[in-house]
């Protein structure tokens, strides 16, 4: 799959389009390996249930958390790329028009207000994680601190997708469309 940049490779966002592939790649390779390790895992467990060569007592906990991360920053990647799931059949059909970047903007600012109020509460929730897992006695925050990561990446994403709908508008003249 190709890796676009929404982010224009100018003089002007050139250090900007930089760091968006960097973040884009990096949750892809969180995501994959996350995905990696469930398939072996859950292939694993099903094999030694019908030939029972060992026991995977700490096999609940790693499901635990690959499975979080793997959906949170698999769901940022999308979110950076557009490519999360949305009904676009409006806005299609409002495409190129004043009206269609107005609703744009709306769109933008109630999921920025919705990512917005995903990242304070998970972020509340990871500072106030004081318990350990029980097999790897490590921190349950380092589980929850997925959800704050992830939700600062699609706040900031988020943002530029109001900035660039914003601009468009600041940009329409009458009876053009915008390329």
């Amino acid at each position: 799959m190709e890796s676009r940049c929404i982010i224009p490779e100018n003089g002007k966002a050139g250090g900007l389009a930089v760091l968006d592939r960097v973040v884009v790649a990096s949750l892809r390779v969180i995501c994959v390996t996350c995905f990696a390790v469930l398939f072996l895992l859950l292939s694993g467990n099903v094999f030694v249930r019908y030939v029972p060569v060992a026991a995977f007592f700490w096999f609940d906990e790693v499901v635990e958390w690959a499975f979080a991360w793997m959906v949170f920053f698999g769901a940022a990647a999308l979110w950076a790329r557009d490519e999360h799931f949305r009904l676009s059949w409006v806005g299609d059909k409002l495409e190129g028009t004043l009206r269609g970047h107005l609703l744009s903007i709306l769109v933008e600012i109630l999921s920025l207000l919705f990512i917005a109020v995903f990242f304070y509460q998970s972020f509340r929730l990871t500072s106030m994680a004081r318990d350990w897992t029980p097999v790897f006695n490590i921190p349950r925050a380092c589980l929850y601190i997925c959800m704050p990561v992830s939700g600062a990446i699609m706040v900031g994403y988020s943002l530029r997708n109001l900035w660039r709908e914003v601009r468009k508008i600041r940009t329409l003249q009458e009876g053009d469309e915008i390329r």
